[in-house]
């Protein structure tokens, strides 16, 4: 997790480079990519369905990790030895009041914490600057997040229909009971799933053991993450303690997958959208310069639907007593470009 004194309020700092995280990261910027190839006349996964686009049913989207999740989905996984095999699948208390509640990574530590009141989901600007820890939802609750509300994010669900994991295969500590609810089964419930807006779905994507586990490694979490997606032609390597790129001369450059980045992106393919709309005499009033004001956080509340998913999943938790969302300062989002 970031370094507090390192919160960027322009959005050119990673605050989380669990791998997880990165991926989706990585999967917005190639589905930027994709939304060009249209524009472009070349090939491209996706097909347009109405006003907007999604994947063609020829492909789909599988993650792979080699560990499961931080926070519920590791927690309560049974210790493994020898083959994943040998793995009793069987939660003996599985309604004690500890299952399903949200969990959060911390500065400059490892593992996960429970959230045990609502005063702790709010972090403030100041307060981290002034040696405050800066917590981040744990992997387990972001994923159960992108189950609901997908992986495209608020800016590309302007262009896309929400788009969703169809498996998980998971390395090490797998157990599907623990697996199942930290990623779909704590939002299967009729108060959620039955108000969401249309496209929207709860997804249970295929969860899956490996026939071989990797041996535990004791070794601390390295301060590097490594990005890449297709087209790339190298990996970029940043550094967890700032989120910038790490390179020889140490000069802080932003990564291509943070904020600020994929907010470009954002507005590169608007501009896109607007040139096509010109050529074809179908640009209304409302579209040409739409954001050119707008703060990041601005641009993201006109994702309607996507928030009102979000909404729904944080009241849920709440009301079922499972703990409050942490959210960011909203410092970091107050940037524009």
């Amino acid at each position: 997790v970031l370094g507090g004194e390192f919160l960027s309020c322009d959005g050119k700092a990673i605050n989380d480079s669990h791998a997880e995280i990165q991926i989706r990261r990585c999967i917005m910027r190639f589905l930027y990519g994709q939304l060009r190839a249209i524009r472009e006349g070349r090939c491209s996964v996706l097909e347009k369905v109405n006003d907007k686009y999604r994947l063609k049913p020829e492909f789909s989207l599988h993650l792979y990790i080699n560990t499961a999740p931080c926070g519920d989905a590791r927690i309560f996984s049974p210790k493994q030895e020898g083959s994943q095999a040998q793995v009793v699948d069987v939660d003996t208390h599985p309604n004690r009041s500890n299952r399903g509640v949200l969990r959060t990574k911390i500065e400059s530590g490892e593992g996960t914490i429970p959230i045990l009141s609502a005063t702790e989901a709010f972090q403030t600007w100041d307060g981290v600057l002034a040696g405050q820890r800066l917590r981040t939802m744990s992997c387990s609750d972001k994923l159960c997040r992108s189950n609901l509300l997908g992986l495209q994010g608020s800016l590309l669900s302007k262009f896309l229909c929400p788009l969703y994991y169809s498996s998980v295969v998971v390395g090490r500590l797998y157990s599907f009971s623990h697996l199942s609810r930290a990623l779909y089964g704590r939002l299967d419930v009729p108060e959620v799933t039955n108000v969401l807006p249309e496209g929207f779905y709860l997804n249970k994507p295929l969860l899956l053991p490996v026939s071989v586990t990797e041996a535990r490694s004791v070794s601390k979490a390295s301060g590097f993450c490594m990005n890449w997606t297709y087209g790339d032609a190298a990996p970029e390597v940043t550094r967890t303690s700032d989120g910038k790129v790490f390179n020889a001369n140490n000069t802080g450059t932003p990564s291509r997958i943070c904020k600020n980045s994929l907010f470009k992106l954002f507005i590169k393919e608007h501009k896109r959208e607007v040139a096509a709309a010109k050529t074809a005499g179908t640009l209304t009033e409302d579209m040409e310069g739409k954001y050119d004001e707008l703060m990041y956080y601005e641009v993201k509340n006109e994702a309607k639907d996507y928030n009102k998913v979000k909404n729904i999943l944080i009241d849920h938790f709440k009301n079922s007593n499972l703990g409050c969302w942490v959210r960011k300062p909203i410092e970091q989002s107050m940037f524009s470009l």
